[in-house]
C-alpha cells in the first residue's frame, strides 16, 4: 500500500527556529527583524536602497514554498506546514494515496492549525460542483468523485471511510491539520481517460478560507482578511513569531483595522477594503520573510514601542509628532530623490487575482512619465504576492513610488530629538514637521513635512540622530480611475465537448414462433455528417424514479442501441449520450417513459351481452368474438357512462363461444349498467359490448 511517509512527518515538522534564536539571544523585536540585514517593510528598504540586489528582492519577496506547489497536491515525505490566511486556492501535502475496490482514496494535509471554511472544490483548474454528500456533480468528473474534508479544528485523519485500510487506525491522528478526502471511482476503461486526463495526477484543490483572527474591536475571534488583523495573527500565533497579547500594542492593532476596512471605490463598481491580506506562510520561514511578505502586500510593518510592546504601523500619514528648528538640528545631510539615476520611475505590478485562478497577474505599470521621459524608463517590479485587489496593488504601487524616490535628510539633534522618537497616533505613519532656517546667512532652508525612517538615541553623548524622508500627502489620494485597465478575463476553455445530437426510443416488436411474439427496446441517433467517429451508448430502468435505481445496458452497434427482451406491459425509461473523439463524457440524455405493447391492435367486440338476478349477485353471458384474444373484462356502473366504470370481472374464454361470469359485489336496490370488453396480450382492449343494466 502506498502510504506515504509523510504521515509520520506530520507530528515532526520544524517550528519557527528563529523565534527561539531570538528569544534565546534576549535580543529586541526589532533587532530580531533584521538578523541577517533582512528589513521586514518595503518602504524603508526602498528609501535606503537605490537599486542593489536586496533592494530588488524587498520590492518582490518570494513565499518558501512556489505557488504552483501551494496549489498542487504533491507527494512529499517531509514538507513544511503552511498556515493560510484570507481566501487561497489551495492543494496540499498526501498523506494517503492508495486504491480499495476500485477506487482511489487521497487523504491531502491543506493546512496547520483550523481552516474556516472549505468554499469550493477544484479539478485540473476548473470548479466543480457538489451535492449535500459532498459528490462532484458537474464537469467531466461527475458521479466519480467525492471530497470530504476537516477544518482543523479536532483530528484531520477521522474519516470513517478509510476504515478500509487496516493500516489506517486510530495513531493516523492528524491531530490540528485541515485535510480533505477525495474518493475517485474509476469509470469504464474506454472513459477513463476523459474522466481522468491526468489519471493518477489529477489536481484536486479547494477555494478556502484561512485562520480566524482574533479583532481587539470586538474581542472576539473570526474569519477577516483585514490586513492589520491578519499581521497581529502572524505577531501571536504559536507558530508564528509568538508574541504574548500582553506584548502588543492593541490600541495600534484596532487604529490599523478600522483603516484596512475603509471601503474604497472600485473602478468596475462597488467597494473593497482599504487593504487585505490573503496567502500563507510556512513554519520554517523566518519572520522577516513573512513579515517582509505582508508589509509588501499592505504597507504595514510591525515595530517596537517606547514601553517595549510591538505596534503596526504603516496607516495613513499620521499629525506630525513635533517640529524641529534649526535650534534643535546640531548637524544636517541631504540627499536628492534622483542622484546618478538612482530610483526607478517605473513600476510593474501585480496582485493575486481571484478571476484568475489565483495566480500573480500583472496589470498597467505604475510610471512617473515625467522623469521617463528625462530619464528614460528605470524599472523595477513590485510583486505584493499576499495581495488579492487589484486597486489595492496600483495604490501599494503608488506609495512605493513615493517612498522609494524621494529627498531624504539625516539630522542631529539635542535631546529635542526625543520628541520624534514615537508617532502621535497609533498606526499611522511617524512623521514631523522640520522648519530648518539657520540664521548664519547661507539662506538654506529645508521645510516640511518628513517621514521618520529610523531613530537612535545616544545617550553618552546625549543626541539623537534621526533619518527622514520627504512627505507628499498626494501619494495616499486616490480615484477609481488610477486602477488602471482591467486585465483581460481567461479565455474559455477551447476544448471540444459532445455534440448534441437527435436521438428517439423506440419499441420493436419481434415475433418469435407463430402468435407468439417478442418487445425490446430500440435508441436510434441521428448521423452528424463529417463525425464518423460517433457512436452510442444507451442503458434502460424500470425503476428510474428509485434513489438508486438499476440500469441494464443496451447492445449498441455504431448510432444503434437494442435492449434484451422487455416484459410486455412495462413502463420503462431509456437513456443514451454520444460516443467518439471529444473532450469529456457527454452527459445522459433521458428518454421516455415508454410503456411497451407487443400487439397494439385490439380484438373485436363481445356481442350479446344479457344480465339476470342471481341469489345474491347479478348472472351475465355474451358471446366472445371470433378473432384471437387474451382475456375479457367485466366492468360496472351506477351510472351509464363507460369512462367511469369500474373493473369487477377478469375471465377468460374461446373465440366464437359463450361466456359467463358473476358479479357478486352488487348490491340489492341498486341500479347498474355493465359492459364487457375483450382485450389481446398488451392489455390493449376492442370496443365494449353494452351497456345493460339490471337491479336486484
Amino acid at each position: 500500500m502506498a502510504i506515504f511517509s509523510s504521515i509520520a512527518a506530520l507530528s515532526a515538522w520544524v517550528g519557527s527556529y528563529v523565534f527561539t534564536f531570538a528569544a534565546g539571544a534576549g535580543i529586541t523585536f526589532s533587532t530580531a527583524l533584521a538578523v541577517g540585514k533582512v528589513a521586514a517593510y518595503l518602504v524603508s528598504a526602498v528609501a535606503y536602497s537605490a537599486l542593489s540586489s536586496a533592494a530588488q528582492r524587498l520590492l518582490a519577496p518570494r513565499a518558501s514554498v512556489p505557488k504552483s506547489e501551494v496549489q498542487a497536491v504533491i507527494q512529499q515525505s517531509d514538507a513544511p506546514r503552511r498556515i493560510w490566511v484570507g481566501q487561497n486556492l489551495a492543494g496540499g501535502i498526501r498523506a494517503l494515496f492508495d486504491v480499495k475496490d476500485a477506487r482511489l482514496y487521497q487523504l491531502v494535509v491543506a493546512g496547520h492549525g483550523k481552516m474556516h471554511g472549505f468554499d469550493q472544490f477544484w479539478i485540473d483548474g476548473e470548479p466543480v460542483l457538489l451535492n449535500a454528500s459532498g459528490q462532484v456533480t458537474s464537469g467531466v468528473a461527475s458521479g466519480y468523485v467525492t471530497v470530504l474534508t476537516r477544518d482543523g479544528s479536532y483530528l484531520g485523519g477521522d474519516y470513517p471511510e478509510l476504515s478500509v485500510f487496516s493500516s489506517w487506525d486510530s495513531s493516523r491522528r492528524l491531530e490540528g491539520q485541515a485535510t480533505f478526502l477525495v474518493i475517485a471511482r474509476a469509470p469504464k476503461s474506454e472513459n477513463f481517460m476523459k474522466v481522468f486526463p491526468k489519471a493518477h495526477q489529477t489536481v484536486f484543490n479547494w477555494v478556502s478560507r484561512g485562520a480566524e483572527v482574533f479583532d481587539p474591536r470586538a474581542n472576539a475571534t473570526g474569519y477577516s482578511d483585514n490586513a492589520a488583523l491578519v499581521v497581529n495573527h502572524y505577531l501571536t500565533h504559536p507558530d508564528g513569531y509568538r508574541l504574548d497579547g500582553g506584548e502588543i500594542y492593541w490600541e495600534s492593532v484596532s487604529a490599523l483595522a478600522d483603516w484596512c476596512d475603509t471601503p474604497v471605490p472600485q473602478f468596475t463598481g462597488g467597494t473593497a477594503p482599504m487593504m487585505r491580506l490573503w496567502g500563507y506562510w510556512t513554519l520554517d520561514e523566518e519572520p522577516s520573510e513573512v513579515l517582509g511578505r505582508m508589509a509588501t502586500s499592505s504597507g504595514i510593518r510591525a515595530y517596537e514601542t517606547q514601553d517595549g510592546r510591538v505596534g503596526l504601523i504603516g496607516g495613513p500619514f499620521g499629525a506630525p509628532a513635533c517640529t524641529l528648528t534649526a535650534k534643535d538640528i546640531r548637524q544636517i545631510q541631504t540627499t536628492e530623490a534622483i542622484s546618478e539615476r538612482e530610483g526607478y520611475n517605473t513600476l510593474r505590478v501585480s496582485f493575486m487575482s481571484a478571476a484568475h485562478k489565483y495566480e500573480m497577474t500583472e496589470v498597467d505599470p505604475w510610471v512617473d512619465q515625467g522623469r521617463v521621459d528625462v530619464e528614460g524608463e528605470i524599472s523595477q517590479e513590485l510583486r505584493p504576492e499576499m495581495c488579492p485587489n487589484q486597486s489595492q496593488g496600483r495604490r501599494l504601487a503608488k506609495m512605493a513610488m513615493h517612498d522609494g524616490n524621494r529627498a531624504k535628510v539625516e539630522i542631529i539633534t539635542n535631546l529635542v530629538g526625543l520628541k520624534a522618537r514615537y508617532p502621535s497616533q497609533p498606526g499611522q505613519r511617524h512623521t514631523i514637521l522640520l522648519d530648518y532656517r539657520p540664521e548664519d546667512g547661507s539662506g538654506r532652508e529645508i521645510v516640511g513635512e518628513y517621514e521618520v525612517l529610523d531613530h537612535e538615541f545616544d545617550p553618552v553623548g546625549l543626541e539623537c540622530r534621526i533619518e527622514l524622508a520627504k512627505v507628499d500627502r498626494s501619494s495616499q489620494e486616490w480615484t477609481p480611475s488610477e486602477e488602471g485597465s482591467i486585465p483581460a478575463p481567461l479565455p474559455a476553455s477551447e476544448s471540444d465537448g459532445a455534440p448534441d445530437m437527435t436521438m428517439t426510443l423506440n419499441q420493436r416488436i419481434i415475433q418469435v414462433t407463430q402468435g407468439v411474439s417478442q418487445a425490446s427496446l430500440t435508441v436510434e441517433a441521428a448521423a452528424i455528417t463529417g463525425r464518423d467517429d460517433l457512436r452510442i451508448e444507451a442503458e434502460y430502468s424500470s425503476n428510474w424514479t428509485a434513489p438508486n435505481p438499476t440500469w441494464f445496458p443496451m447492445t449498441s452497434t455504431g448510432l444503434t442501441a437494442v435492449s434484451g427482451a422487455v416484459a410486455d406491459g412495462a413502463t420503462l425509461m431509456a437513456r443514451a449520450r454520444p460516443l467518439g473523439s471529444f473532450s469529456g463524457v457527454a452527459d445522459w440524455e433521458y428518454l421516455g417513459p415508454i410503456t411497451i405493447q407487443v400487439n397494439a391492435v385490439p380484438p373485436s367486440s363481445p356481442t350479446a351481452l344479457i344480465v339476470s338476478p342471481g341469489s345474491g349477485y347479478v348472472h351475465l353471458s355474451w358471446r366472445n368474438p371470433d378473432d384471437e384474444f387474451f382475456q375479457l373484462r367485466v366492468y360496472r356502473n351506477t351510472s351509464p357512462v363507460f369512462s367511469a366504470a369500474s373493473l369487477v370481472v377478469v375471465t377468460g374464454g374461446a373465440a366464437g363461444q359463450i361466456s359467463e361470469a358473476a358479479d357478486t359485489g352488487a348490491e340489492v336496490g341498486v341500479p347498474y349498467w355493465y359492459w364487457v370488453c375483450a382485450a389481446n396480450a398488451s392489455g390493449v382492449e376492442g370496443n365494449p359490448a353494452g351497456p345493460a343494466t339490471i337491479t336486484l
